[in-house]
């Protein structure tokens, strides 16, 4: 009796054991996901998957002089994205010739000077792999294939590249999303992406403040003064930029006074006459289109009103002032900054030799046996609460 139950038992036991152990292998090829070509051929398990979904794999280097068993040998990883038709990299490779053909050439690991720009064009947005920095090891990249746009892989000998940097023509960005080569041409040296500041008109400036008698004491003790009005701020910044032109249009406008140069200079250094300030809205910025001719002519004028007291030489005196100085209406501009990307590559573009990822025992390249389509394998159909019946000797994926 204690047999049969020990029998029976240890014989549940094994089945349910049995079970899980089935449970587990299902649940595994559900979660686990591992990329193959058309011939059936399995290139590796996916790790992640990039930024176009494309599922990534590490694939080992093992032919990286020198060679094993030296002691110096190291292997070396390269992460590669597997798209149905392709292979592609988060760096590129850069040719002398176009279309992608000649002396293939790859930057240094981690290198933002050379070449930062993406598949978008735009600067600081890509074309720059971090593994390869972190392993201490060769820069790797996608470059062209002889046949079609499944793409071979390169990496880096840490020589300096054979071209020099002006005779580089191509780069295969094999990260871009298109339909046929991402071979993309790259003259240097490349423009550089360039700033425009728009002005438009906000408001007249606000210039009760910009001469005034230099802040005398009035009876009591108290100093007049002069500020902006709410919600608007001087733009003193403008005004000293353009001192040495305002100086110039001061000497211009005493030229053109004749005789009333004498009577309008002493009447400026009787008031103290000064410069004040210019107010424009917050946000805006003083345009200093006139303001040299505009500054010159009301401290002059302002002298002429004050040492002239006869009306007709007094408008004589004027009119000699508008003759040499050319006043206008100050004006409050804002300011709208639109940013052009450059084209094309880097600013200097100082590359490292490249040469083909061959095969083990081989003089292919790593990913030429390869052939497209390539696919990943599904999950099966089974949840993880469901129980699979298996009858013996049917389990695995033989049956």
């Amino acid at each position: 009796m204690v047999s049969t139950i020990l029998i029976v038992g240890t014989f549940i036991g094994v089945v349910a054991l049995r079970d899980v152990l089935f449970k587990q292998y299902v649940e595994k090829q559900s979660r686990d996901i591992y990329v193959s070509d058309s011939n059936g051929v399995v290139l590796g398990q996916a790790i992640s998957f990039d930024e176009h979904e494309a599922p990534r794999i590490p694939y080992i280097d093992r032919m990286v002089p020198p060679l094993s068993p030296d002691p110096a040998h190291r292997n070396y990883r390269a992460l590669i994205s597997i798209r149905d038709d392709r292979f592609t990299t988060r760096e590129a490779v850069y040719y002398d010739g176009a279309n992608c053909t000649g002396t293939p050439c790859i930057k240094a690991p981690s290198d933002e000077n050379e070449d930062n720009i993406g598949i978008d064009n735009i600067d600081a947005t890509g074309a720059v792999g971090y593994l390869y920095k972190s392993q201490n090891g060769p820069t790797y990249a996608i470059g062209r294939s002889p046949n079609g746009i499944k793409g071979h892989l390169f990496r880096d000998t840490g020589n300096a590249c054979a071209i020099p940097p002006e005779a580089v023509k191509s780069r295969y960005m094999s990260q871009k999303v298109v339909t046929g080569s991402p071979c993309e041409s790259l003259d240097t040296p490349t423009t550089t992406s360039t700033t425009t500041t728009t002005q438009t008109y906000v408001a007249d400036a606000y210039t009760e403040c910009l001469i005034g008698p230099g802040a005398p004491e009035l009876p009591g003790g108290v100093v007049e003064t002069c500020s902006c009005p709410t919600n608007y701020s001087d733009q003193n910044d403008v005004v000293r930029a353009a001192e040495s032109e305002i100086i110039a249009a001061f000497e211009v406008g005493l030229r053109g006074l004749q005789g009333f140069v004498g009577n309008a200079l002493e009447s400026a250094e009787i008031l103290a006459l000064s410069v004040g300030a210019v107010c424009c809205p917050s946000g805006s910025v003083l345009s200093n289109t006139g303001l040299a001719d505009t500054v010159a002519y009301t401290i002059l004028a302002d002298a002429i009103t004050t040492a002239v007291t006869n009306v007709r030489k007094q408008d004589r005196a004027l009119e000699d002032l508008s003759a040499s100085l050319t006043p206008q209406t100050l004006v409050c501009l804002g300011e709208t900054t639109t940013t052009t990307p450059g084209t094309g590559s880097s600013r200097s573009l100082v590359l490292r030799e490249a040469v083909q990822v061959l095969a083990p025992d081989s003089t292919d390249n790593a990913l030429a046996k390869f052939t497209a389509p390539f696919k990943i394998n599904l999950p099966v159909d089974a949840s993880s609460d469901d129980w699979v019946y298996t009858l013996p000797g049917k389990e695995g994926p033989n049956n």
